[in-house]
């Protein structure tokens, strides 16, 4: 991969300390004569952040870094993004209180439950902080999401759904799928990750006027749109309400398109929402591209009047745990 080259074709580049093999300094020193974006994460899937904050833990060994790199990139021109990853926290998901369950009773690993209030505020605290005491331009709202819909079973979201819904409190995604009330559950699973979005733009706008950007993730092998709606509850036309800017995370757990063929499948998928997907702005993330495939993405870039391509050096160090996770292989 050269970041070089595609940071020339206009991509927008993601830093993060414990996925990168840059440092700040070697970054700027490198592409800061041609770089016109930058997104740094602020908040990490560990639940650490990369600033002094007052309201979750910084990082031990790089708890300086979001605050020094956005304010050395603000201060020579650099419009500036802040990466926060959502309910995926490891810190906070430690407490059994707020950890995410599976139908039948396992964790899920490193996920909070997202219809718990109380971490919507402790989120929504936490891009306030950012909002307040940088110049950014844009927050990024990564992994807001159930892994799968296999979650969350938590005894919080099944006493709620038996209180409110007249059903057995005892029950499982099978007795769900054979009962009228799985699209009951469905909506409150899409509700509760609307509600985390809407709770932080909210309180992001009620700061300042800073462009908030919420992922839904597309791959083939969730098929899409589909997948997104009944295993992650991102339904875009829900989200397309919540925010005014989507981030379409491009095949995260396939390979990117890097053939005619691959990008003409995603487009089928892509036209069918073109009617929503033109009534907002959209963003476009990938993980690791090549160029050649960074190229194809410029292509569903301009088909879609995307405004930025956001892109990371490489997958996260998490990533094959994720993949299993997302894809129902047993993790």
């Amino acid at each position: 991969m050269s970041i070089e080259t595609i940071i020339n074709q206009g991509g927008t580049l993601v830093i993060d300390p414990y996925n990168t093999s840059l440092s700040p300094d070697e970054f700027l020193t490198k592409y800061g004569n041609i770089v016109d974006s930058l997104c740094i994460v602020a908040k990490s899937e560990h639940g650490s952040t990369y600033y002094q904050s007052s309201t979750a833990p910084k990082d031990p060994k790089y708890g300086e870094l979001f605050s020094a790199f956005s304010q050395i990139a603000t201060d020579i021109g650099i419009q500036t993004f802040a990466l926060i990853h959502g309910n995926m926290d490891a810190y906070f998901s430690r407490d059994p209180n707020f950890q995410m369950q599976r139908s039948g009773g396992n964790p899920v690993p490193n996920y909070v439950c997202l219809n718990q209030k109380v971490y919507w505020q402790y989120l929504s605290a936490i891009t306030a902080e950012i909002t307040n005491t940088t110049a950014i331009d844009g927050i990024i709202l990564k992994d807001v999401h159930y892994p799968r819909d296999t979650a969350c079973f938590c005894d919080n979201c099944r006493m709620s759904f038996a209180t409110d819904y007249d059903y057995n409190r005892d029950f499982s995604l099978e007795q769900l799928k054979r009962s009228p009330k799985i699209n009951t559950w469905n909506n409150l699973r899409q509700q509760s990750t609307n509600g985390l979005i809407s709770s932080i733009v909210q309180r992001v706008h009620s700061e300042r006027k800073v462009d908030v950007l919420s992922e839904i993730l597309l791959d083939p092998q969730t098929d899409y749109f589909e997948g997104a709606s009944s295993h992650f509850a991102q339904d875009i036309n829900s989200i397309s309400q919540a925010t005014s800017h989507i981030l379409f995370h491009l095949h995260p757990w396939s390979n990117l398109p890097s053939t005619q063929a691959e990008l003409d499948k995603l487009n089928e998928h892509l036209i069918g929402k073109l009617n929503i997907i033109n009534s907002i702005t959209n963003s476009l993330f990938l993980w690791g591209p090549t160029v050649e495939q960074y190229e194809f993405a410029m292509k569903v870039k301009d088909s879609l009047g995307s405004k930025y391509i956001f892109f990371t050096e490489d997958k996260p160090s998490s990533y094959l745990e994720r993949r299993s996770l997302h894809l129902g292989m047993g993790v």
